[in-house]
């Protein structure tokens, strides 16, 4: 019998054992399915930026508590997304998790992601900075989530 990945009702993560790290935000716009980079101190976080790429410590995960609105909306973020000095989960390793693909991107299945600024990811396209590749295809010019394979 042929089987799939179970969609969680309330989570990014879909599958594997990731690696998690709580950090403070440092900044605002940190939302679940974002990636997120090394801070100014150690125990910070902020967005992802595609100048950051090779900083960036994982995706975001839903605050306990938090919905996650579904996949295909026009809003893919939480109601809320984490203040300056919240607590942030951050889940990487080798992991199956949903991503924010950039507005306007066009992403197939099995490319490799780069990250953009806002935390989002899109079509590789530049250096060796992937943080992964896409399990779903999306094309469109809404922020949806994907589901990704993550290697960072």
């Amino acid at each position: 019998m042929p089987q799939g990945l179970i969609k969680p009702n309330n989570a990014i993560l879909y599958a594997g054992e990731p690696e998690i790290q709580e950090l403070e935000a440092e900044g605002t716009l940190i939302l679940p399915g974002r990636l997120v980079m090394a801070g100014t101190a150690e125990y910070q976080c902020k967005v992802g930026t595609a100048a950051g790429a090779a900083t960036i410590l994982g995706v975001a995960d839903v605050e306990s508590g938090q919905r996650r609105q579904e996949a295909g909306t026009t809003s893919p973020d939480c109601a809320t997304d984490y203040d300056a000095g919240d607590q942030v989960r951050v889940l990487r390793g080798d992991i199956v998790v949903l991503v924010v693909a950039a507005s306007g991107s066009t992403i197939a299945v099995g490319t490799r992601l780069e990250a953009v600024d806002a935390g989002c990811v899109h079509q590789f396209a530049t250096a060796p900075k992937d943080i992964g590749y896409a399990l779903q295809a999306k094309t469109g010019n809404d922020n949806t989530y994907i589901l990704a394979k993550l290697t960072i």
